[in-house]
């Protein structure tokens, strides 16, 4: 990652500030984010992130676009799940589920990204943006027509899983976010709060 001018600068720093998510931080977590981000330039066909790999940064892509696959046993060239462009973020869901990356992040163009480490990820721009709500209070937005959103395995939602609700794995999110009902409030389940807690943030 390398060095940058006050006008690059601005003009990532500008990307960021027009994402929906960033209008929810508290502005003394936007100065700090702000300060420890780190800038960097990347080439095409480069991948960022790695399936299977430690997480360790969250990035925002500031220039250009990229390409989220994932491997399977059935597709080991990866499985297209999403495709990335200007002011989107990648790489969360290992940091808030302190889990392997789950998908590979390739540059398909030339361009520049902005990350942020771990710790300062969680303490700065997570916590903000998830609202977390006990069973009592998930039962009743759900009874005033919310939704169950489950982000486990089908084989895990096959087992057992509320009444009418939604079962999108959370390495399907990016693919199926834009089906989601927009008027309708989701309460994102999983079994231990982790996976639930990357879909929300996502």
């Amino acid at each position: 990652i390398t060095g940058q001018t006050a006008a690059d600068a601005d003009d990532w720093m500008t990307v960021l500030l027009q994402t929906k998510a960033f209008h929810r931080i508290p502005p003394a977590n936007l100065q700090a984010l702000f300060m420890r981000m780190q800038h960097g330039a990347c080439k095409a066909g480069e991948v960022v992130i790695k399936q299977g790999a430690e997480g360790d940064y969250f990035y925002v892509i500031t220039k250009g676009t990229a390409v989220v696959t994932r491997e399977t046993p059935m597709n080991r060239d990866g499985l297209k799940l999403a495709e990335l462009g200007v002011g989107e973020s990648f790489g969360e869901e290992a940091l808030i589920a302190d889990a392997k990356r789950n998908a590979t992040i390739t540059m398909q163009t030339d361009g520049a990204l902005v990350r942020l480490g771990k710790d300062d990820f969680r303490a700065l721009l997570n916590e903000p943006l998830l609202h977390w709500v006990d069973l009592e209070h998930a039962r009743d937005l759900v009874s005033r027509g919310g939704r169950w959103l489950d982000v486990r395995l089908p084989s895990e939602f096959e087992s057992f899983h509320l009444d009418e609700a939604l079962n999108v794995p959370l390495y399907f999110i990016r693919l199926k976010v834009k089906t989601l009902d927009l008027k309708t409030s989701y309460v994102v389940v999983c079994d231990s709060g982790r996976r639930s807690s990357a879909a929300a943030f996502l």
